[in-house]
């Protein structure tokens, strides 16, 4: 029981029920009144440039309910009106079923349509268009790729359309890869997606995934701005992008770095040498100890391979052999250097586990 004078759950079920079928019956109406008024041409009477902008002008609705409003009227469809009038379907079933039915299905596929939630009866209908080689043509000339940075450059938006073999071979890839990757904890599926589109790009950069993943970035640090913010302000790389301590010292972790100090004008203060974090003789040992698999227990990943900096090099850890273990690109790249996951260290060498939530306290 609800509230007093609410009523029971199932009353008010029913008073949401009754309360639809009075609108359907209402759009039945509506769809004969628009019927008649179009036949008399009142858009044009109105000065209106069609029958659906003089619809949701008087009715006060979208565009897009006018539009299905003014389908389902023209295609005097006596089944859907049946429906409609006595309640059984709303609008969007409505439209749904004129749109299957022009798309040219047969009788007894309008009536399985029944069996199908809205979305399944929109793939009905589009498994019943044609397609031919001009609208093809069309359709992949739509296609199209759009990179925006934020406004403060500290993220890469992009979003876009691929169409055929190009989309299924993109959805292929993307979600194989993300497939590929562990579950973490506060890690959903877009996110792995996200993780796998910037893995299938390294591989391109890099020529492929197998091998030991090295990173060569220019980080140009603003000396004033960075010392102030630990490093929060002032720090960019090469392309432009600002990065914050996680990302730096994930860099000055992996790869081979220059480091360009400047002065509060941009000019070049101090600018160190090519240098690679690791150098290529203790990379080999470690690769070697830990046999060319990922440490963390229960993955078996060989992806992307990296020495990983048990004692950060942001807190001054070294590069010793003691330092270092071998960690997969997807626990190395998104559980410790962006999740801040850190490696329990009374776990066996080759059973890592993660522990707590590591907190930057200053610039790398």
């Amino acid at each position: 029981m609800l509230e007093s004078g609410v009523g029971t759950v199932d009353s008010i079920e029913r008073d949401l029920l009754d309360s639809q079928a009075g609108h359907s019956l209402l759009w039945a109406r509506q769809l004969e009144a628009i019927r008649h008024l179009d036949l008399a041409q009142v858009d044009l009477v109105d000065g209106c440039r069609s029958m659906i902008e003089w619809i949701a002008s008087r009715l006060d609705v979208s565009q897009s309910t006018a539009r299905d409003l003014v389908l389902v009227a023209k295609a005097t469809d006596t089944q859907v009106e049946r429906l409609l009038a006595e309640g059984e379907i709303g609008l969007d079933r409505a439209v749904a079923m004129v749109r299957l039915r022009l798309a040219g299905a047969p009788d007894d596929l309008v009536s399985q349509s029944f069996g199908y939630d809205l979305a399944g009866v929109a793939r009905l209908t589009a498994a019943l268009k044609r397609i031919n080689s001009a609208e093809e043509t069309g359709t992949f000339e739509l296609r199209y790729l759009v990179m925006q940075r934020s406004l403060d450059e500290s993220a890469l938006k992009y979003w876009g359309q691929a169409v055929g073999a190009d989309a299924e071979a993109i959805e292929k890839a993307l979600l194989q890869r993300s497939d590929e990757f562990p579950d973490l904890p506060g890690v959903d599926r877009s996110q792995k997606m996200a993780d796998a589109m910037s893995s299938i790009c390294l591989d391109s950069l890099t020529g492929g995934s197998e091998g030991r993943a090295v990173t060569v970035a220019e980080v140009f640090v603003d000396a004033g701005l960075a010392t102030q913010t630990k490093g929060e302000l002032g720090v960019t790389l090469s392309s432009g992008s600002r990065v914050g301590p996680n990302t730096l010292s994930e860099i000055l972790c992996t790869g081979r770095v220059r480091v360009i100090m400047e002065d509060n004008g941009g000019r070049p203060i101090v600018v160190s040498k090519l240098g690679e974090a690791i150098p290529p003789a203790t990379r080999a040992q470690v690769w070697r100890r830990d046999q060319g698999r990922c440490v963390i227990d229960g993955c078996p990943s060989r992806y992307r391979l990296q020495p990983h900096h048990i004692k950060h090099r942001a807190d001054g850890g070294d590069s010793d052999l003691e330092n270092l273990a071998l960690i997969c690109w997807y626990h190395h790249h998104v559980a410790i250097h962006q999740l801040g996951l850190r490696l329990d260290l009374s776990t066996p060498p080759q059973r890592r586990r993660f522990i707590g939530w590591r907190q930057t306290t200053g610039p790398p």
